[in-house]
C-alpha cells in the first residue's frame, strides 16, 4: 500500500489534469470574488467561502475519470495486479490520492477567499463551532464525491465511459436536489410583513394551502441530505440545523460506496 501511494503521489505531482484542476479552482475563486464585489450587494464572507462546494463535484468527476482512467488505458492497473499488488490496495490507494488532491484544491479555494475576501467583505460572521462543522462537512462531501466517482471509474475500463457516467451523475444530482430541495424547504406558513425604519415586521401569518404535509417534507429532507449535492446546497445556504445531521449521511455513503466498489473491483476480469 505504501509503495502504491508513494508512486501515485509522485505521478500526481506531474499530472496535467491535477494542475488543471488546481488552476480552475483558483480561477473559480477569482470569478466568485469578482461576481460578488462587482454586484455592490451586501454579501457576507461566510456565503462566499461556502460557495465552491456547489461546483467542486463537477471538477472532481472529470479529474478522477481521467487521472484514474489513464491507468486502465495504459495498462498500469493490470501490471500492478500481475506483480502481486492486492486489488484492495490498488482501489484504496486511488481513493486516498484523489481525496487528498480534491481536499487540497478546496483548501486553495478557502485560502484565496480569506486572503482576498477579508479586506473586501470583512471578517467571517459565523461562530467558530459553526465554521468548524461547515469545514468538516465540506471535506466529508468531497470524500463522498471521490468515493462515488472513484467507484465508477475503477469498475469501468474506458475513460470516455466513466467520464460520461460521472458527469451525467453529477448533473443528475443537481436535478434531483433541485426537486427534493424545493419540497424540503417549502414554507409551512404564508406571512405578510411590512418594513418600518429598516426593520421588518410580520403583520399576519397563516397556513400555506400548498404545503405538501409534514411527512412529505421530512422524507424530501432525508433524500436531499442523502445526495452530496443536497448537502452542498445546505452548506452554501448556511442551514445550521442540517449541519449536525450531515456527517451521519456522508459517512454512511462513504462506507457503503467503497464496500461495493472494492467488492466489484476484486471480481473484475482483466483482458
Amino acid at each position: 500500500m505504501y509503495k502504491l501511494l508513494n508512486a501515485g503521489f509522485f505521478r500526481l505531482k506531474k499530472d496535467t489534469i491535477f494542475w488543471l484542476f488546481t488552476f480552475l479552482t483558483i480561477g473559480t475563486a477569482g470569478i466568485i470574488i469578482f461576481k460578488y464585489y462587482s454586484s455592490n450587494a451586501q454579501v457576507i464572507l461566510d456565503k462566499i467561502m461556502n460557495e465552491f462546494i456547489m461546483y467542486i463535484g463537477l471538477f472532481i468527476s472529470i479529474f478522477i475519470s481521467i487521472f484514474v482512467g489513464k491507468e486502465y488505458s495504459e495498462g498500469i492497473i493490470r501490471n500492478k495486479i500481475i506483480v502481486g499488488c492486492s486489488r484492495i490496495s490498488i482501489y484504496l490507494s486511488k481513493l486516498v490520492i484523489t481525496i487528498c488532491a480534491s481536499i487540497l484544491c478546496e483548501l486553495f479555494y478557502i485560502i484565496i477567499i480569506l486572503l482576498v475576501g477579508l479586506p473586501l467583505f470583512g471578517k467571517l460572521q459565523m461562530p467558530l463551532s459553526q465554521l468548524a462543522i461547515s469545514i468538516i462537512n465540506t471535506f466529508l462531501i468531497i470524500i463522498v464525491y471521490c468515493s462515488v466517482f472513484n467507484f465508477i471509474t475503477m469498475v469501468c475500463s474506458e475513460i470516455t465511459v466513466s467520464m460520461a457516467v460521472n458527469i451525467l451523475l453529477f448533473i443528475g444530482m443537481f436535478i434531483i436536489e433541485a426537486y427534493f430541495g424545493y419540497i424540503a424547504n417549502f414554507p409551512k406558513y404564508v406571512t405578510h410583513s411590512y418594513w418600518e425604519n429598516g426593520i421588518e415586521y410580520i403583520s399576519s401569518k397563516e397556513p400555506n394551502p400548498s404545503y405538501p404535509g409534514d411527512q412529505k417534507v421530512k422524507l424530501a429532507k432525508t433524500i436531499d441530505l442523502l445526495i452530496p449535492q443536497g448537502q452542498a446546497n445546505e452548506i452554501s445556504n448556511m442551514d445550521v440545523e442540517s449541519l449536525y445531521q450531515m456527517p451521519i449521511y456522508s459517512i454512511s455513503l462513504i462506507i457503503i460506496t467503497n464496500l461495493i466498489g472494492v467488492y466489484l473491483f476484486s471480481r473484475k476480469e482483466f483482458k
